[in-house]
């Protein structure tokens, strides 16, 4: 079925209950379906569309990018995520290269359409989803006429139904692809890995366009309320878990990081979670057993990508909890164990799957996986060689099944859960006249995971400074993908022939650590 379907027979069996909570809106599962149904209606209605179409989102969190997200699944459509961080200019481009047909924007973002429409070549449809613009008719205008339930035949399993971008390159992002079939297994796989049902009240901060989006979709199939905030604020994350009751919340480690170092960690009551899942980057693992003891024995990690959707990997409370109340310490540093619904290997680079202790790729087979990467078949074949998704991450299982990721075969830097090329960066960097060159890596952050890092050689006789480099990243680039530091060396390690050895620099801060992502 379409995850759309689930959240209707949620709503069938729960009409009263609450499903979004949203600043003052406080909506119940009957409103927010009605809402979904008639946004179903209404594209279906435009001349213009039809099954392929792609729905753009511009939004920061509002419990309408749900709503969106639902009747763009009804009507067989596909639904595109923004980076709201990105510049204006890189999703731009990234729109037009995923074919954007009809663009949904928040308010926030109106000073962004004009741009949009100058560059997006498809795009005829422009609707703002929050109030009136000069810049698209309004969500509420749209759907004039279109509050009746909608009825559609049963679904095909390889419909396209989304496309989300795995990263700010320069150039066209990837997109990985993904259809009805992937959707529905990863809603199955995240009610049986984490314990969710019509009592349950999810606290969501991070981007509904992103992984926290995906896990509302699978949580809401089942009856459980969201309470939605707008962005990460340490004293409104307390005060709405003990107002709202909530049982459930989904955060990346730095957001965990900084929950622990708040004063009010140590007097909140957090005696209504009941799941508290960390992921989207790896965790320390002292700040895990932190995390345990401020906020109690409902501690769950999960490990993903956006080519196979969450959870792959998923750490529970009975794998990392002994029966005398202390750390397995293995399962500590452990990502977890394989959920129910994929298969996990490590497999070296001739194919064969190692044994327990053998460091190698992760590979996975699951009908999450996505169905390809858009327009690059090439990208795809190398992905799914020998039959299994390739994660370009580096791990080791052992006996028990603890997969534990030790490193990353790519440049990908995974910073506060956003996935970093530093491909462009460089070449942002070394466009500066002052410039020779310049290698960007992620090194070990307490707060990030890990943070992006630029060492740069300067010309002879040139200076620079680190904050005017950073700057000039901010400006082009967007906050997410500038450097959080600087490093000026002398010389830059190459190896015989002149090619820059990163590797050299990686492992200069990354020293002794037992993993090095």
């Amino acid at each position: 079925m379409r995850i759309a379907d689930y959240f209707d027979g949620a709503a069938a069996q729960y009409p009263s209950n609450l499903a979004f909570v949203d600043g003052a809106t406080r909506i119940d599962f009957a409103e927010a379906q009605r809402t979904a149904h008639a946004i179903a209606h209404a594209l279906v209605r435009e001349k213009t569309a039809g099954a392929g179409t792609h729905v753009a989102i511009y939004a920061p969190n509002d419990h309408r990018v749900t709503l969106l997200h639902l009747g763009i699944n009804l009507a067989d459509m596909a639904w595109l995520s923004v980076h709201i961080k990105n510049t204006i200019e890189t999703n731009a481009e990234v729109l037009d290269y995923f074919d954007a047909d009809i663009v949904f924007f928040h308010s926030q973002f109106a000073s962004c359409v004009p741009v949009l429409k100058a560059r997006l070549s498809k795009a005829k449809l422009y609707v703002c989803i929050d109030a009136a613009s000069e810049h698209g008719i309004s969500m509420q205008d749209w759907l004039e006429g279109c509050w009746t339930p909608f009825r559609n035949a049963c679904e095909t399993p390889d419909t396209v139904a989304f496309l989300q971008p795995t990263g700010g390159t320069t150039g066209p992002s990837k997109g990985a692809v993904h259809t009805h079939r992937t959707l529905e297994m990863m809603g199955l796989a995240l009610s049986s890995e984490f314990p969710v049902g019509p009592e349950s009240r999810h606290l969501v901060i991070a981007p509904l366009t992103h992984a926290a989006g995906l896990i509302v979709l699978g949580f809401a199939a089942r009856g459980c309320a969201t309470i939605i905030l707008p962005g990460f604020d340490a004293d409104t994350i307390f005060n709405a878990i003990e107002k709202e009751k909530v049982s459930h919340l989904f955060l990346p480690p730095t957001a965990v990081y900084a929950l622990l170092a708040h004063p009010r960690a140590k007097t909140t009551d957090f005696s209504s979670l009941r799941c508290f899942i960390v992921g989207a980057a790896p965790i320390a693992p002292e700040k895990f057993k932190e995390a345990v003891r401020v906020f109690g024995p409902i501690m769950y990690e999960g490990f993903g990508q956006t080519e196979t959707l969450i959870p792959i990997l998923v750490k529970r409370p009975s794998d990392y909890l002994l029966a005398d109340g202390s750390f397995d310490e293995a399962a500590v540093r452990a990502a977890g164990k394989p959920v129910g619904v994929v298969r996990v290997g490590i497999m070296d680079g001739q194919g064969n799957l190692l044994p327990a202790g053998e460091r190698g790729e992760v590979v996975v087979r699951s009908s999450m996986s996505m169905q390809g990467y858009y327009k690059k078949p090439e990208e795809t074949a190398e992905a799914s060689t020998f039959g299994w998704h390739h994660t370009s991450d580096v791990g080791v299982a052992d006996e028990r099944g603890f997969v534990t990721i030790v490193d990353r075969l790519k440049d990908m830097i995974v910073s506060g859960g956003f996935n970093i090329y530093p491909v462009e960066i460089e070449k942002t960097i070394q466009d500066h006249p002052a410039v020779l060159d310049c290698i960007v890596v992620g090194v070990p952050d307490d707060k990030w995971g890990e943070a992006v890092k630029a060492v740069v050689q300067l010309k002879p006789g040139q200076k620079l400074e680190e904050a005017e480099l950073i700057a000039i990243c901010k400006a082009q680039l967007g906050s997410t993908k500038a450097p959080k530091s600087v490093e000026f060396w002398d010389t830059l390690p190459r190896s015989a022939v002149g090619k820059l050895l990163k590797k050299d620099v990686r492992a200069k801060f990354w020293g002794e650590q037992w993993r090095s992502v």
